[in-house]
């Protein structure tokens, strides 16, 4: 009369998780690598944010310096992109990404200039930086949702850091108003 059934199977929880799975398995190698190289960058951003909370630029300059190590492997993906034919806007949205490690690399390393005091410098790199992070989520879901996700998941974690990193001096600035 009453069949013993086991606990409820989620299909929609097993099949999401299967079809993310095999997307991660059938991504191509060089895809994968502009994946893991934008969360990377992502994270190396955050550490930057947390890094400078804590008023330790020894650190903020290595978080700096890997990150801007990671133009080696977006070059070796921009050149397979190139040689393979994928589409325009992809080929030339990297020339945004290129374009920030070379300002990162010129102002912070070479010039070691403090331009992020200069509203002139400073509101340009700015935009720059967001058209990245704006070139990496749209390139990930290009590959796929789930690398989309993933890279955007790394994106909103920056974003807490940053708002972390000034929540006193927003604090200060809103409660005076």
């Amino acid at each position: 009369m009453f069949e013993i059934m086991g606990p409820p199977q989620s299909d929609f929880l097993t099949r999401s998780l299967e079809l993310t799975l095999v997307n991660w398995f059938q991504l191509d190698l060089f895809d994968l690598l502009f994946v893991i190289t934008a969360v990377v960058f992502n994270l190396q951003i955050t550490g930057v944010y947390l890094a400078g909370k804590q008023k330790r630029l020894d650190l903020v300059k290595r978080f700096g310096a890997v990150m801007l190590s990671l133009t080696l492997p977006l070059a070796i993906v921009y050149l397979y992109y190139l040689a393979v034919g994928r589409a325009t806007w992809i080929t030339i949205a990297f020339i945004f990404i290129f374009l920030y490690m070379f300002v990162e690399l010129l102002f912070d390393f070479i010039l070691k200039i403090d331009f992020r005091k200069e509203p002139a410098l400073h509101i340009p790199y700015i935009i720059l930086f967001y058209i990245v992070e704006f070139v990496f989520i749209a390139v990930a879901f290009s590959i796929n949702a789930t690398s989309g996700y993933l890279v955007s998941i790394s994106f909103w974690i920056l974003l807490a850091a940053l708002i972390y990193s000034f929540w006193p001096q927003m604090k200060e600035r809103f409660s005076s108003q």
